[in-house]
């Protein structure tokens, strides 16, 4: 009995069928990432939660009313207690029928209605407003992060794709030079060790093509995780291009600030509240309903009940817990102030090494043209001297490989370029686009 199948009888996995590439520009990629990343969409969760807090916090300023269906069969010992019954027996009265077991049926409408706080319920909604104007601050951060985040990993792919490119044109360069080398031997043209120098530079390529490979699979994969896509999914990206000379834009307080500057306000106004849980506070309450013994006297007179009332809470000593939390509120209050101070210096130093990194990629990319420019033509020459026979292989080889170092470096720096304008956009509080 067989207890595997034969190779030929075995069922076959499925094949995916390859997905046709999404073709992405750079602000294609950017809207994909505001609608779609999964940190933005928690960012915007959190401001949504704010604005319910601000309803939930406005009804403690609100009547409440509430409708009250009660039942409660209960045996009353009270008259017992008292000194009537001490003179019951003597008027012919058991005690017995003193204490008797009673229902009552109760329906009633209740309202409450804070009247006065000294400001606390007024500045708790205000707190809340504060703190959606907070969170919504901190999506702006959010926003900006993902979005030059996204805009760095488009970059990642960009260099990625470049690196692979030029080894790949390495390899194909090398192939092609073997083969040459190759004919040259048979003509006699060549020598055994120039044919071993050419297969040991296309040997030398494999390795390097093999990890540009894997260096885009990885770079597509995290460009697709900011996406919101399969990380799977293979994508066309558009090129950049040249980037064009611009001045340095006019930027906008950073979002990160404002909401330290929100944090501020909204514990200030909290040692408000804290200063009127020490002072009275009144409260209005009333009640209009039915009271019986049996249910057929509810909802009739005069067995309706009501009652209006007025109160005031005056706390005398509440054991230090005022105190404690006014110490706890300067504590965080002066947390916060230190926490901007701190960032503020940070921001300016980010804007001015920004702006000095701008300046050097510039440079960066203006001498990587030059250079390549200058390898370009001296490869030309080496070729026209290798079919003259006035240079050797090895020197061709060279070539070849300064030339293709010199076009990878001029991508790197015009990508290093784009990558150093996003730099100071973020420095200054800006999208990448």
């Amino acid at each position: 009995m067989l207890l595997f199948a034969p190779p030929a009888l075995q069922a076959q996995a499925p094949v995916e069928a390859p997905r046709a590439p999404l073709a992405l520009d750079l602000p294609g990629a950017l809207s994909r990432a505001r609608s779609e990343n999964p940190m933005l969409r928690a960012a915007k969760a959190r401001v949504d939660e704010r604005r319910g807090l601000i309803t939930s916090t406005r009804a403690d300023a609100l009547p409440q009313l509430t409708l009250v269906g009660d039942f409660t069969r209960a045996r009353d010992v009270s008259m017992l207690n008292s000194g009537f019954a001490d003179l019951a027996p003597s008027l012919g009265l058991p005690l017995s029928a003193l204490a008797g077991t009673r229902s009552v049926y109760t329906s009633q409408a209740n309202l409450t209605q804070p009247l006065f706080y000294w400001g606390k319920l007024g500045t708790a909604i205000d707190i809340a407003k504060m703190g959606e104007k907070e969170a919504a601050y901190g999506f702006s951060t959010s926003e900006l992060d993902t979005l030059h985040g996204v805009a760095k990993a488009y970059l990642a792919v960009l260099v990625a794709q470049a690196e692979q490119e030029v080894v790949e044109t390495r390899r194909k360069t090398a192939e092609q030079f073997v083969s040459d080398v190759k004919a040259r031997l048979e003509a006699q043209t060549a020598t055994e060790l120039d044919r071993l120098r050419a297969e040991s530079e296309l040997l030398a390529v494999i390795p390097e093509a093999l990890q540009a490979e894997a260096n885009v699979k990885r770079a597509l994969e995290v460009l697709n995780g900011q996406l919101g896509l399969d990380p799977k999914t293979p994508l066309a990206l558009a090129e950049l291009g040249q980037p064009e000379p611009a001045a340095r834009p006019a930027g906008t307080e950073r979002s990160e600030l404002a909401q330290l500057k929100q944090q501020e306000a909204m514990y200030r106004a909290n040692e408000k509240i804290i200063t009127s849980d020490l002072r009275p506070k009144f409260d209005f309450s009333a009640s209009y309903g039915y009271q019986a013994g049996k249910t057929d006297n509810l909802f009739k007179e005069p067995y309706d009940t009501w009652r209006v009332s007025v109160t005031m809470k005056f706390p005398i000593f509440d054991g230090l817990r005022s105190s404690g939390k006014r110490a706890q509120n300067t504590a965080q209050l002066e947390q916060v102030k230190q926490a901007r101070v701190d960032r503020e210096r940070s921001i300016a130093i980010e804007q001015s090494t920004a702006d000095r990194e701008l300046e050097k990629a510039i440079a960066l990319t203006e001498a990587s043209r030059k250079a390549h420019d200058a390898t370009v033509e001296a490869l030309r020459m080496s070729r026209e001297s290798f079919d003259q026979g006035l240079i050797t292989s090895l020197d061709l080889l060279q070539a070849e490989r300064s030339e293709r170092q010199a076009e990878s470096q001029r991508r790197r720096a015009e990508l290093g370029l784009w990558s150093a304008r996003f730099d100071q956009r973020r420095a200054l509080g800006l999208a990448p686009l």
